[in-house]
């Protein structure tokens, strides 16, 4: 019963994550499912890849509600949105069979290494360092949105997050507001979830260390609790968004991840 007001408190916040930054909420996420699945004594060789799956599974619910408040603000950029996910399908599916090829203490250095670029990202707003120098730093059009898509569905696949902190970077580079980035990031963050999903599913399949209630790397009751408090919780984001300074709360919530980054490390 406690796991599963962990796995709501969690599925709440990450919801919030999702409608204010279009960041799926996985970098909350998988740090803290691996800290959730490690106290339930589940085999410690696949805990990290039954994080990253169920993250991307449980990411998907809150990206389309997410998505939805963001369009009936009119801050989705869907012109972009289906060539920038055909690349992000592919690498998505690419990039979670390179995951479960790697041991799990390298793994775990890649997602650390990435909570500390976020982390500091979210402190020091290099994005923001962007919007200030130029309105455009590069191109993005039906062409060239698939490969952007491409690289970033492989990174977010890998990590277990929704890409938002990739597409919106982007979107800002290519001279796009920073709501319009949210936004976009967030309908982005659908495809990548399914494909990703779909893969941790696929080649975590047949492993002899899986607990019950698992389809390869997903472990579903985490999924049922984080999604349904997700949902509720990402409109109230999505309007937090629109209504209020992003500032200091993204600077707290970057010191926070820095802090979750040291304590992978660390686990």
């Amino acid at each position: 019963m406690i796991d599963i007001v962990i796995f709501l408190a969690l599925g709440a916040c990450t919801g919030l994550l999702a409608g204010m930054f279009g960041i799926g909420g996985g970098s909350v996420l998988v740090p803290a499912l691996m800290f959730i699945f490690y106290g339930m004594d589940f085999e410690a060789s696949i805990v990290i890849y039954l994080a990253i799956g169920t993250s991307l599974t449980s990411i998907f619910f809150s990206a389309l509600s997410s998505t939805y408040s963001h369009h009936l603000k009119q801050s989705v950029e869907w012109s972009l949105v289906t060539p920038l996910s055909i690349g992000m399908v592919v690498g998505a599916l690419i990039g979670s069979k390179y995951a479960t090829s790697l041991e799990s203490n390298d793994l775990k250095l890649i997602i650390t290494i990435f909570l500390f670029a976020v982390g500091a990202e979210m402190v020091f707003s290099y994005s923001q360092f962007i919007i200030n120098k130029t309105k455009k730093t590069l191109s993005i059009s039906n062409v060239t949105a698939p490969l952007h898509g491409s690289w970033i569905g492989f990174l977010s696949s890998v990590i277990g997050i929704g890409g938002g902190s990739f597409t919106t970077p982007l979107m800002i580079a290519g001279g796009y507001n920073v709501r319009k980035g949210i936004g976009t990031a967030a309908a982005c963050g659908v495809p990548i979830a399914i494909a990703g999903a779909l893969g941790y599913m696929l080649f975590g399949h047949g492993n002899s260390d899986l607990p019950n209630f698992t389809s390869g790397f997903i472990f579903w009751p985490a999924v049922a609790a984080i999604s349904f408090a997700s949902i509720l919780t990402a409109k109230v984001g999505a309007n937090l968004s629109h209504a209020l300074s992003e500032v200091m709360l993204k600077r707290m919530f970057g010191i926070f991840l820095i802090m979750v980054g040291i304590m992978v490390m660390i686990s």
